[in-house]
Order: C-alpha cells, then sequence, then structure tokens
C-alpha cells in the first residue's frame, strides 16, 4: 500500500480536516480528497463523516487511523535504522520550546549538532506548554522543552534541566528602587509587559497585578525580542528568562530590579513515553541535556 495514502488519512484525522491536512502535508486539497477516497474504496467503508467544522473520523475511520499510524511508524523507523546502520544519526528532529529559549541557548546549539551530527536536521517551533504538549501527542514534534514550575504528563517522559532565574528588566534610566522588590502595584504603574498567555511566570506575574490593581490590563506580547526593544526604549518592564537578557544587562542597555516573589522556574525535557526514539532524536536530546542553561550562582 503507498503510505501516503495513509499519511494524508493520519493527518485529516489529527487536524480535523481536508484543508488544514493539505496545508499541513503541503498538498493541494484535491490530493488528499483522492487519497481518502481511495482508501475509502480499499476498506469498502466510509472513513470520515462531513460536518460542517470539517470532518470527523466514523468508528471504522478511527480503527484506520489507529492502525496506519503504526504502519507509519515503523516505516519511519525501518528507514532511520536503514539510514544509521554506519553508525551516523540522520534525520529531522522536531523540536517544541519557549520562545525565550529558542533565542537564547537553543539557537546557539545549532552549530554544534551540526557539527557533531552533520546528517541531523533540528528544527524549531516555538510553542506554549500547551501547544508543545498538543504537538508531542499530535505527532508534530519529537522532543519539547517547557518553562514551568513543574510538569507532570503520563504521555510523555519528563526530565528536570534545572532552575531557570527569572530578571525583571527596566530602561537604563529607571528611576525604580533597586534594593527591594518591586510590588505588583508599582509593576501596574510602571507598565509591565508580559508575555502571551499561556507563558507560566507571565499568566503568575498578571494575577498578581489583577489582584493589586483591578483595573489593570497589562499588554501581551508573543516576541520575547519585541519585549526586549520595548522595555529598552522607556515603554515598560518586563519579567524574562535571565538567559534572554544577559547581552542587553552586561551592555547596560537595560536595567534590572527585584521582582515580587514567584513560583521557581524549572526548564523541562519532554518526550513521548511510547513513542520509538530514532538514533537522531536520541542524539538531540543528549545533547539538550548537556547544554541546559547553567542554574542561578553557576550551581
Amino acid at each position: 500500500m503507498d503510505t501516503r495514502l495513509l499519511r494524508s488519512f493520519v493527518a485529516v484525522v489529527r487536524t480535523g480536516g481536508i484543508t488544514a491536512a493539505a496545508a499541513e502535508l503541503g498538498f493541494v486539497q484535491s490530493t488528499v480528497t483522492a487519497h481518502v477516497q481511495t482508501l475509502e474504496r480499499l476498506a469498502g467503508t466510509r472513513l470520515l463523516d462531513r460536518i460542517p467544522a470539517g470532518t470527523t473520523p466514523t468508528r471504522a475511520g478511527a480503527l484506520l487511523a489507529g492502525r496506519a499510524q503504526e504502519l507509519l511508524d515503523l516505516e519511519e523507523r525501518m528507514f532511520a535504522e536503514i539510514a544509521a546502520d554506519g553508525g551516523r544519526a540522520t534525520g529531522t528532529v522536531r523540536l517544541c520550546a519557549p520562545e525565550s529559549v529558542c533565542g537564547s541557548y537553543l539557537a546557539a546549539l545549532l552549530p554544534e549538532v551540526r557539527r557533531r551530527y552533520p546528517d541531523v536536521r533540528l528544527s524549531l517551533m516555538p510553542a506554549t506548554t500547551r501547544v508543545a504538549f498538543a504537538a508531542l501527542a499530535d505527532r508534530r514534534a519529537d522532543l519539547a522543552l517547557a518553562l514551568e514550575p513543574s510538569v507532570r504528563s503520563e504521555q510523555s517522559e519528563v526530565t528536570d534541566l534545572g532552575v531557570q532565574e527569572l530578571a525583571l528588566i527596566a530602561p537604563a534610566t529607571t528611576e525604580l528602587p533597586r534594593d527591594r522588590p518591586i510590588t505588583p502595584a508599582e509593576l501596574a504603574e510602571g507598565e509591565i509587559l508580559l508575555q502571551e498567555e499561556g507563558c507560566s511566570y507571565s499568566d503568575e506575574l498578571a494575577a498578581l497585578i489583577a489582584a493589586a490593581s483591578p483595573g489593570a490590563v497589562p499588554p501581551r506580547f508573543g516576541s520575547v525580542e519585541t519585549v526586549k526593544r520595548c522595555v529598552e526604549a522607556g515603554l515598560g518592564l518586563a519579567l524574562l528568562p535571565r538567559t534572554a537578557v544577559a547581552t542587553e544587562l552586561s551592555a547596560g542597555r537595560l536595567a534590572e530590579l527585584r521582582p515580587p516573589s514567584l513560583a521557581e522556574q524549572h526548564l523541562w525535557l519532554l518526550r513521548p513515553r511510547s513513542r520509538w526514539m530514532s538514533p537522531a532524536v536520541a542524539a538531540v536530546l543528549s545533547m539538550l541535556a548537556e547544554a541546559a542553561p547553567a542554574p542561578p550562582g553557576g550551581q
């Protein structure tokens, strides 16, 4: 059987529609539709129900989707093992991580991956923890990093890469005190700039500010670089991982203040528990653990 048919069908079931599956696979919609119709002829039964919001698998379709994914996993493993027969890891490794982590130590990791494993391609996708878990479950990612106080998952193996320090940054010319923690009320008055919803430390800070100043609605940004540039331009304060602002703090372009008491943030490495791990994924997994940012105080 042409496994492209199975790949298209699994994508339709996962995304909930022909259009979304075609976009994910890089096909035109008619190709995906033809693949599904061919499978339905082979199976001798309807595999999808068309609904206003897209499609949903029939009972037979749900069964086929599960078996099809097993075959696709076996195909991936077969070719990976053949390619690795000479002792070299090869293939693409898809990694989800917070945008602040992608822009700091993961960007520096790419050249080292290329040097050690020239046949491995590391694909990075910025994602909140919720999106990362969904990507792992949907097999759109092989590994993920999460920045949270704690992470628990029955579907993924979770490795604690250590505590990651946060820095409350301000314009270099700020007149706010640096010898004591800044209060939530002061943060509200100083125009705190938060990251998008789903960022654990930003959400915690937003809750503190809302309790202290119920009318305050701090703006949200999806880009760490945008937040840093806005703070540098004097538009407010921001809480970010220290690794993401180390260069600007060292150069004196930003000032560091003491934040209010917040939950300790850890960097977590996640990989699907039941999925076979290719040599390429194993190689990147090992390098991620080696390259984990140093914890506060260099401990």
